[in-house]
């Protein structure tokens, strides 16, 4: 039997159609999408039929929690076995924690939705994925360009892979970036739709904001070990876990140690949410299997691990 790590993703997955499913009963997700529509005191289905909407930062974040509730609904269903580790990308660690019994789904609405408010209401900037680069050198590139230049802010917000870092800051020191970064040799320099610099100093006052909500909330050690963003460890102690949510916010996801530590542990990796983001992501690891739970195909596929 197939070891399973279970990784659930973040902003960037969300579409139109992401909470329709044929693995989980219409009275489940119905039930789930009058909650979030009261919590967000929005109709979720209106939010679903505009994507300008649906992009809206305070919005996209507890509705792909949502899309994660279900699609984690359909796992259950088909009694898979349960898995060995689990992680999740930035807004994903929610959706994790919340699989793992560690946050109810009401409380993991709640505070991601709040913290897209946060986000969203932040100093503006930019994000930019850089491909084909060495992260370090894109460190440097990053650090040369803060010390030189007063007005500019960049810096490395996700370790997405060997091949791919997504660099974040102010307009100025993106723009600045972009231009150094092709110049010595990345192969694309890919700008994200999104108008904030997450995981990067820019999120300081919203990240404060952000704790005192946070501590409030009550958590259980989960029932999976988790793999968090800010070390790349697993972590279980339950202060540490909510301390470890908070830096997520200013630190960048160390997503390559996140993924070094799976394909030591694991040999099966399973995607819960609406696309396949992470299993693209997964693929310089020696992982004997990947899958998506959102591919039409996924019940036959996944019968005999």
């Amino acid at each position: 039997m197939s070891s399973i790590a279970c990784v659930f993703p973040g902003q960037g997955s969300q579409h139109p159609k992401m909470l329709q499913t044929d693995l989980v009963d219409e009275s489940f997700v119905i039930e789930k999408i009058e909650i979030v529509s009261e919590i967000l005191s929005y109709d979720v289905h209106s939010i679903l039929e505009d994507e300008s909407k649906l992009n809206i930062t305070s919005f996209t974040q507890p509705l792909l929690v949502l899309s994660s509730a279900i699609l984690s609904e359909a796992y259950k269903n088909l009694s898979l076995p349960g898995p060995i580790v689990i992680a999740g990308h930035s807004l994903g660690e929610y959706s994790a924690l919340m699989f793992a019994e560690s946050i109810t789904f009401e409380d993991a609405i709640k505070i991601t939705h709040l913290r897209g408010k946060l986000m969203q209401s932040s100093e503006e900037g930019k994000m930019m994925a850089i491909l084909g680069l060495d992260s370090k050198i894109i460190d440097e590139v990053c650090s040369k360009i803060n010390e030189s230049n007063e007005k500019a802010y960049v810096a490395s917000a996700n370790y997405n892979s060997m091949k791919q870092t997504v660099i974040a800051g102010n307009i100025e020191g993106i723009k600045i970036a972009s231009n150094l970064l092709s110049g010595i040799g990345a192969k694309r320099c890919i700008e994200l739709n999104v108008s904030i610099a997450s995981h990067t100093r820019l999120m300081a006052d919203a990240a404060d904001e952000f704790n005192e909500s946070l501590q409030k909330i009550v958590f259980s050690i989960p029932r999976y070990p988790i793999i968090q963003n800010h070390t790349g460890k697993i972590e279980t102690d339950l202060s540490s876990i909510k301390q470890n949510l908070l830096n997520q916010l200013t630190e960048p996801v160390l997503w390559t140690k996140t993924m070094e530590k799976i394909s030591n542990s694991a040999s099966c990796l399973i995607e819960i949410g609406p696309k396949n983001i992470l299993c693209g992501l997964s693929r310089s690891y020696d992982l004997q299997s990947v899958f998506y739970i959102s591919d039409k195909n996924f019940k036959d596929k996944v019968q005999n691990i």
